[in-house]
């Protein structure tokens, strides 16, 4: 079955779509519906599903990335809108987050142990730190004909730790998201499809040293992956 991901918050849009700082996609693969990260307006992008065709009480699973209000600002919204999804997180965000979630949704702890499975060949990685910046952080692996999927919310603890724990479960085919200020642009050259998108300070770079491998990242960008 095709692997559909649309992004429906990020720094750049297509017509119809409004721009936002923070990033969200929508993954739907055979009848469920993911929703990873919420973006920071909970009105736009509402609006950027309404653009997207995209019901928002489809939904069946939410992850989000990290605690950060550009991921996170959209959640209380979507969740209005949904229909008691199953929200998986980092185990470190607040516990006043996780008891207003719990209000509408049943709730999935990662951390850092483990990866979560969402539903079969999408997962969760397990919970990443880092030093420098201490902010903890999840990402998500959909396993395809192509090979791995990463979409990354902000890569807090780094895209090559992300790509290093990612790889246990297999060869990674594409990344796609917040590269933030990872700059180890080499470590990206076996990488058959690079997306970077909202807060990748090296983003001009990467699409001018991959012009093969990568494209350009806005909402109302559509992938498939079979």
């Amino acid at each position: 079955m095709t692997t559909k991901i649309t992004i429906v918050y990020d720094n750049d849009a297509s017509k119809g779509y409004i721009t936002g700082w923070g990033f969200s996609a929508i993954i739907e693969k055979d009848d469920e519906v993911l929703l990873f990260d919420a973006g920071w307006d909970g009105i736009a992008l509402l609006k950027n599903f309404k653009t997207a065709n995209f019901d928002p009480k489809t939904i069946n699973h939410i992850v989000i990335s990290h605690n950060h209000w550009d991921h996170i600002g959209g959640l209380n919204s979507v969740l209005y809108d949904s229909n008691n999804p199953t929200v998986f997180l980092p185990t470190s965000i607040s516990s006043e987050l996780k008891a207003e979630i719990t209000k509408f949704a049943d709730l999935r702890e990662v951390t850092e142990k483990t990866a979560e499975e969402i539903i079969p060949d999408i997962w969760t990685t397990r919970q990443l730190d880092t030093s420098i910046e201490g902010i903890k952080e999840i990402a998500l692996v959909i396993k395809t004909k192509e090979g791995l999927v990463v979409i990354c919310g902000c890569s807090h603890p780094g895209l090559d730790t992300i790509i290093e724990c990612a790889s246990e479960m297999g060869t990674i085919h594409a990344v796609i998201g917040g590269f933030h200020g990872f700059d180890k642009l080499d470590k990206l050259e076996n990488i058959e499809l690079i997306v970077p998108c909202h807060c990748t300070k090296k983003k001009k770079e990467i699409l001018e040293k991959y012009p093969k491998n990568s494209k350009k990242c806005y909402s109302g960008l559509v992938l498939s992956f079979e």
